[in-house]
């Protein structure tokens, strides 16, 4: 379909269009940290933070290695339902099922299996459910369809966490999984209803899978030092930001002393209070980033989130905790703002698509290196030191610091308009 055909949808649609962001959202927030912190401590309490970040860190590499595969997959298919509505259907059932298996398991072994294939599930939804925006919205309401992704992410994070956590504090955890459960399949429905999808067309010519992924990731660094600079700023600062998110229950039982029930409410509270100071922060943080340059804000979020970790290491009561996760948000919300539209900036004009693709797995791999890292550190160095406190304190430093080392390397950035293209010319 080409660009000028693309009709100007109403509300609604749009909404609809976007509404799958809720819907993951949910999911991975019912997981983490209720569900699956609830089952590590049921089954391998011993290794609780080495179970949970050496198994979500293996599920976050089958989601990098399968998302950009579906997703070309999807680009290729024809059916009567059209490129994209039958990965729909497919993962919204194995999401429900894997869901399920993971509350329910009986050893360990079956958590990872499920987190594994709830990974596989997801993205088989989410690689082709983010082409809907370029298949069907205008390129004028593009950013009004951003606005609303990321307005869904942050209630996700919000509702996902609150829900699940007073469910699985109460004794509930098939009910948390329920509530994830029964939101994905309603929102499979609206999405369907709203997509309008049509037959047609012969796929392309195809290409074989690993020509296409060398091509799809090839970089010149050298080349391109200001996106270099932005990759290891959003790598640093999404590592800091899921090493103190990843482990924040264990912290909480550990080092702050609460009974699991009492753990698991806290989170849902404070994370309502993350989301909240979110909501407030992340609209008028594009507006300020249009008008002061992107870097300054970047700059400060870094700061921002230093000196919410450096509270977490000195505070103890969950009042102020609390007072450092409301700042850890700020810092958060503006980043959210000014390190994207600094990206939008720089990525070549006649390669921004697979730039930006590339920009995600900053993303991913700052978490998966968040992960890998407190599942390496915590559990180990607690029982070398024979204290409860003194792995959670390691990792938390060591986020301090990623938080200033992102601060550093935004600052090597140049303001610029658009990196120019081999053959290309800026706009």
């Amino acid at each position: 379909m080409q660009e000028t055909s693309l009709p100007r949808l109403p509300w609604y649609r749009l909404a609809a269009v976007t509404l799958f962001s809720l819907a993951l959202g949910v999911v991975s927030n019912t997981l983490e940290p209720a569900v699956l912190g609830h089952k590590v401590l049921q089954l391998i309490p011993e290794q609780k933070n080495t179970a949970l970040g050496f198994t979500t860190f293996a599920g976050l590499i089958v989601a990098v290695l399968w998302q950009p595969i579906v997703g070309a997959w999807s680009d290729r298919t024809r059916s009567p339902w059209g490129r994209r509505a039958p990965y729909f259907v497919a993962g919204t059932f194995l999401v429900a099922a894997c869901l399920y298996a993971i509350a329910l398991a009986p050893t360990f072994a079956v958590v990872v299996v499920g987190v594994l294939l709830i990974q596989l599930a997801s993205n088989t939804v989410q690689g082709p459910w983010q082409a809907l925006i370029p298949d069907q919205v205008p390129a004028g309401q593009r950013g009004a369809a951003s606005g609303l992704k990321a307005a869904f992410d942050i209630l996700a994070f919000v509702v996902g966490r609150q829900v699940s956590g007073r469910l699985v504090a109460g004794g509930s955890v098939v009910g948390a999984v329920s509530v994830a459960a029964g939101l994905f399949a309603v929102v499979l429905l609206l999405t369907l209803a709203a997509a309008r999808e049509r037959p047609g067309g012969r796929p392309a010519a195809p290409q074989p899978v690993t020509r296409v992924l060398a091509r799809s990731f090839a970089v010149d660094w050298r080349a391109h030092p200001a996106f270099a600079w932005w990759f290891a700023n959003r790598f640093l600062f999404w590592a800091g930001f899921i090493a103190l998110n990843t482990f924040l229950l264990f912290y909480m039982i550990d080092v702050v002393h609460m009974a699991e029930a009492e753990a698991q409410r806290f989170v849902g509270n404070m994370s309502t209070v993350i989301g909240l100071v979110l909501l407030v922060v992340t609209l008028p943080s594009g507006w300020l980033a249009d008008r002061v340059g992107r870097k300054p804000l970047v700059a400060a979020a870094g700061l921002i989130a230093a000196a919410g970790t450096a509270m977490v290491l000195v505070v103890r009561t969950p009042g102020l905790i609390t007072a450092a996760g409301a700042l850890i948000g700020l810092g958060v919300g503006m980043f959210l703002s000014a390190n994207w539209a600094l990206v939008t900036d720089l990525v070549p004009q006649a390669e921004a698509a697979r730039y930006l693709g590339i920009a995600n797995i900053a993303t991913a791999g700052g978490s998966g290196v968040a992960r890998l890292l407190g599942g390496a550190l915590i559990d180990p160095v607690n029982r070398l030191l024979g204290s409860p406190s003194a792995g959670y304190l390691c990792l938390y430093g060591l986020t301090m610091l990623a938080f200033l080392a992102g601060t550093a390397a935004i600052l090597r950035v140049p303001e610029q308009r658009r990196l120019v293209t081999r053959g290309g010319s800026p706009p």
